[in-house]
């Protein structure tokens, strides 16, 4: 299985930007609020490729694009996805 059907199966869609950023995003409620999280490579320019690539994760307001939340860092995808469980 690679990566992105992983991450689908957690509700996680792919997303790009039209400057070619690539993320991994999927919509929450935080605090109350619209947003999304984020997960990226840890440069925060792409998406992991394998289980075993670092990642950052960051939750976004939805209608500012705002960070909400510092960016946090996970050791492999794998470690993120077990961390918020299915």
């Amino acid at each position: 299985m690679s990566v992105k059907e992983e991450m689908s199966k957690y509700g996680f869609r792919l997303s790009a930007s039209c400057s070619g950023k690539a993320e991994f995003t999927k919509s929450v409620k935080h605090q109350g609020k619209s947003a999304y999280i984020s997960v990226t490579n840890t440069d925060g320019d792409g998406i992991p490729t394998t289980f075993d690539e670092p990642v950052r994760v960051t939750i976004y307001d939805m209608s500012s694009g705002d960070e909400v939340e510092p960016g946090k860092d996970f050791r492999s995808v794998g470690t993120f996805l077990e961390s918020i469980g299915q």
